[in-house]
């Protein structure tokens, strides 16, 4: 504050605006900094307003040529420019983030790219002062992406980067060597906090970027820009991947009070509280020297930072420094237990007055995930679940503020732990009804967020309601910008005063409950309701999905065990759980499982070893002892599995000798309690003669042909459409008209982890239906889906989430009552017929089964069928086909006759008792979602 004073009283009122302007420019860089760089750029301006040759507008025509090739190129070019003449007139966040926040979608790895080859191809043509100005602007802007809160800061980051090394090759060291050291500075710190790229190459790029910068940044010259430099160094230091951890962490710590030497208490009192904060973490962290002592030493810093950073100065950094020292207490080693407890615990709660989950969710998460991770410890197991559920409610208030993909996983990957806590901290208190409670949350939680990123629209409501819905969630949406810009500023000149400063979320409170308000009292739609904020289900309306013959089996893996709670319309809730050798024998045999299905052999080891591997998933997970806990009377069993479970095929895992899981019960699953309480309010369909299939758009899967012709003759209305026909075009309008009652895709499908909303089933002339997409669809007159393809049913195994988000989950979403999915690669053979019997029980009159019965049924058929029953299907296929001729080309009918007739030939060398498919590749990849 004095050192800014003093600098606006030399440079005089026309001045001062302008160093107000540069304080908010260069986001990040410390105060010292803005006294080094200044009279530089006072120069240069002064001779830019003398001089109209050194004036740059920024313009984009047609014709600029760049040396890339990126989809709507002029689009990027376009919006580079506005950004450009936008910086180059007022560089001020308030200005320039209203602007970058209605074009999210342009703030991306490509822009990075166009800006290079743009600058790179401009600067060889200007004069040097306008090559100057044009730096000078690029390097406003890595310094203001570099902040920006919204978007993809993954890529913010890569554009920051861009645009250092582009300033620093007209900035040089031999041309202006002070703008380089801060070019160096900033470039540093892009570095240090990027996200794409190896994080330890990242770190090695900071530390020699900060070493440039300390080149000109002397301890002689510029003292305190130099000291600034040693922190951030030293912080760089303290996160090092590459080299001994011991030493980094050594040289951390000397560079620490290298920098304190010159950032004082009496000189720099924020400065030196900061690098005391920092100190304080290097000594928590270190691993030389006495771990008592080090701790002192990390408490006493801590205390130190404290200091300047008061609650009436500054909350936030107030609030951070209680949260660190808090978690000093709880290791310290010296004093009494229970008063560094108690120390601890005070701490964390002071940090809780600030960090609350309306004012700062996500700091909250933090410190109330530490603060239940101590009680934890402690096994206070009630004063556990309570910090979980205050950080639980900061998880589901986080996605108000976390609007880019990063923060949205730096949401899940704090949360997880905190539902591994709750959900063991119940169980310890004998409470498995409020455990599985918090299963469930956290799977809502995860739809939600996984929705949130596609804007769904209510179904059966007017335009004139979507209209008003979307200038609510508008309303919702710019109220949450305007508080992350003034946090974002608050940040940027919180130095410069010591006013109090707490943020007013009583307009977004407000606006959220308008917006909640009014979807309760307009939108009648079941499902939209899910998508707009976590419903937390209570154990009562869990448990009314059972019946006396219905039972629940819910599984749940935490990073210490593996849990299966089975619940019943009567009695408590019995749950199993592994020891710690049961889990890692688990993961052991799934490591197993998956190299040999991932191996180059085309997964014949697999399939010769999978009987094998399904006793041993069976014996691992207890099979029997948790089956020992359901009711006699249970004949029906729903699974609802969790993590890596949800690819296993529990239904065929063996009971016994004789037995698989699925004889003893009728299997079904879903992904979660509420999403089967949802299509159980809303799913009674029985109708089922209409009938809309995809046949074999890629056409590469052979018996599809037969598969699709013969089972469409169970249905008075089918409509297929096969092979090129079967276009994105084609295909929409018949799933949009939802009048269908079963649709079958007789094609490929795929998830993809690195978006989950991409996930597809792939169609003709290489166009997909998206799992967003299929979110969209409201089939309201379905009865079933039917995916019989490759891996239809995966999900993302990488994927840290607790939710079943696949494409299964998507058409129960989209109203169907019952999917039909497969595990694996399925064989295109066994599946056609697989398919073939299925419709066949589902059209028995006789029988009249539900879908997982009908599966379970085909199921078993196919495994026992032997040859001669084979053989005899095969005739009833001929006889089916030629019964069809007028309605198939010449071609058509041909090739699914020699296919028949190939098939009698080849089988005619086995014995006729001999069971073809018994083994559970051909048949137990299929799984029933749903009811």
């Amino acid at each position: 504050m004095r050192l800014l004073s003093m600098i606006l009283r030399l440079l005089g009122r026309l001045l001062r605006s302008f160093i107000i302007l540069l304080s908010i420019i260069f986001i990040g860089i410390p105060l010292g900094i803005l006294t080094l760089i200044f009279p530089a750029f006072r120069r240069r301006i002064e001779s830019f307003n003398r001089s109209s040759a050194s004036r740059f507008v920024y313009q984009s025509s047609p014709g600029v040529a760049l040396d890339v090739e990126i989809p709507n190129q002029q689009d990027y070019l376009n919006f580079l420019m506005e950004t450009l003449q936008k910086i180059s007139e007022n560089p001020n966040p308030q200005v320039i983030y209203p602007f970058w926040a209605q074009n999210l979608d342009k703030l991306d790895y490509n822009l990075a790219q166009i800006l290079d080859s743009w600058a790179r191809e401009t600067l060889t043509k200007v004069n040097s002062k306008q090559a100057y100005s044009i730096a000078v602007h690029i390097f406003n802007f890595s310094n203001l992406i570099q902040q920006f809160p919204l978007g993809n800061i993954a890529a913010n980051q890569e554009i920051a980067i861009t645009g250092c090394e582009i300033a620093l090759t007209i900035a040089t060291f031999d041309a202006f060597p002070q703008e380089w050291a801060t070019t160096q500075n900033n470039l540093a710190t892009a570095y240090l906090d990027r996200i794409k790229g190896n994080k330890a190459e990242n770190l090695e790029r900071a530390i020699a970027a900060y070493y440039k910068a300390l080149t000109v940044l002397t301890f002689e010259a510029f003292p305190q820009d130099w000291a600034r430099t040693q922190n951030n160094l030293a912080t760089a230091y303290l996160y090092r991947i590459q080299g001994n951890k011991a030493e980094n962490l050594e040289r951390a710590i000397t560079t620490y009070n290298e920098a304190l030497t010159v950032l004082t208490f009496e000189a720099f009192p924020q400065d030196w509280a900061t690098t005391q904060n920092n100190l304080a973490l290097a000594y928590s962290d270190r691993i030389r020297g006495d771990k008592a002592e080090n701790l002192e030493r990390a408490i006493t810093a801590y205390q130190e930072a404290l200091k300047v950073y008061t609650f009436e100065a500054f909350p936030q950094e107030w609030a951070l420094t209680q949260n660190n020292l808090a978690g000093a207490y709880g290791d310290r080693i010296r004093g009494e237990k229970a008063d560094n407890l108690e120390r601890a615990i005070a701490s964390y709660q002071n940090a809780l007055t600030i960090r609350t989950k309306d004012a700062a969710p996500l700091d909250c998460l933090l410190t109330a995930r530490n603060l239940a991770n101590l009680h934890y410890d402690e096994k206070q197991w009630q004063s556990a679940t309570e910090a979980c559920h205050r950080a639980i409610e900061a998880v589901e208030n986080a996605r108000l503020e976390a609007l880019n993909p990063q923060s949205r996983q730096e949401v899940l990957s704090n949360a997880i732990g905190v539902f591994h806590g709750i959900v063991q901290a119940h169980l310890n208190l004998n409470q498995p009804e409020k455990a599985l409670e918090y299963i469930e949350r956290s799977k809502g939680r995860n739809l939600v967020e996984l929705i949130t990123q596609k804007n769904l629209q209510p179904q059966g409501v007017s335009q004139e309601i979507i209209a008003q819905l979307n200038r609510l969630k508008q309303r919702v949406f710019n109220e949450q910008i305007r508080l992350q810009h003034q946090s974002i500023n608050q940040n940027l000149i919180g130095s410069y005063i010591l006013n109090p400063y707490v943020q007013d979320h009583s307009y977004l409170e407000e606006y959220q409950q308008d917006l909640d308000n009014f979807i309760a009292r307009e939108i009648k739609d079941p499902l939209f309701s899910l998508t707009q904020k976590v419903e937390p289900i209570a154990f009562t309306e869990i448990q009314a999905l059972t019946d006396a013959e219905t039972c629940l089996l819910q599984w749940y893996i935490t990073g210490e065990k593996i849990l299966a709670f089975v619940v019943s319309a009567d009695g408590d809730v019995k749950y199993w759980q592994s020891s710690e050798d049961d889990i890692k024998q688990f993961f052991d045999t799934f490591s197993n499982y998956r190299q040999l299905y991932d191996s180059e052999n085309g997964k014949q080891e697999w399939r010769n070893q999978l009987c094998n591997l399904l006793q041993n998933f069976a014996d691992v997970l207890h099979i029997n002892d948790i089956l020992a806990l359901i009711p006699n009377t249970c004949k029906r069993l729903i699974i609802i599995p969790h993590y890596f479970l949800h690819i296993l095929p529990i239904h065929a895992f063996p009971i016994n000798k004789n037995q698989i899981l699925q004889d003893k019960y009728d299997v079904q699953y879903a992904p979660s309690c509420q999403i089967l309480q949802k299509i159980s309010q809303t799913s009674h369909h029985s109708d089922f003669n209409k009938l809309f299939a995809i046949q074999n758009p890629t056409k590469d899967l052979s018996y599809t042909d037969l598969e699709v012709n013969i089972l469409s003759t169970f249905f008075t209305e089918p409509q297929v459409i096969a092979k090129d026909n079967a276009t994105k075009n084609a295909v929409l309008p018949h799933l949009k008209s939802s009048d269908n009652h079963c649709y079958h895709f007789s094609c490929h499908g795929g998830f993809n982890p690195a978006n989950p909303l991409e996930s597809a089933l792939f169609l003709a002339n290489k166009e997909s239906l998206t799992l967003g997409e299929i979110f969209e669809l409201r089939l309201h007159k379905c009865r079933l889906v039917t995916l019989s393809a490759c891996e239809t049913g995966l999900i993302d195994l990488n994927s840290i989430s607790d939710e079943y988000i696949g494409l299964p989950s998507g058409f129960l979403f989209a109203g169907s009552p019952s999917v039909v999915s497969s595990l694996w690669t399925v064989n295109d053979l066994s599946t056609s017929f697989l398919m073939i019997k299925l419709y066949e029980i589902l059209f028995d009159e006789n029988q009249q089964v539900s879908v997982p019965v009908a599966l379970k049924q085909a199921q078993n058929w196919l495994q026992n069928l032997t040859v001669q029953e084979y053989l005899n299907k095969l005739d009833s296929c001929l006889k089916i086909v030629k019964s069809m001729q007028q309605k198939l080309t010449s071609k058509e009918f041909n090739r699914l006759m020699d296919m028949i007739e190939d098939e009698q030939i080849r089988i005619k060398g086995f014995e006729l008792n001999y069971k073809l498919f018994n083994n559970p590749f051909y048949w137990a990849a299929f799984t029933a979602s749903g009811i």
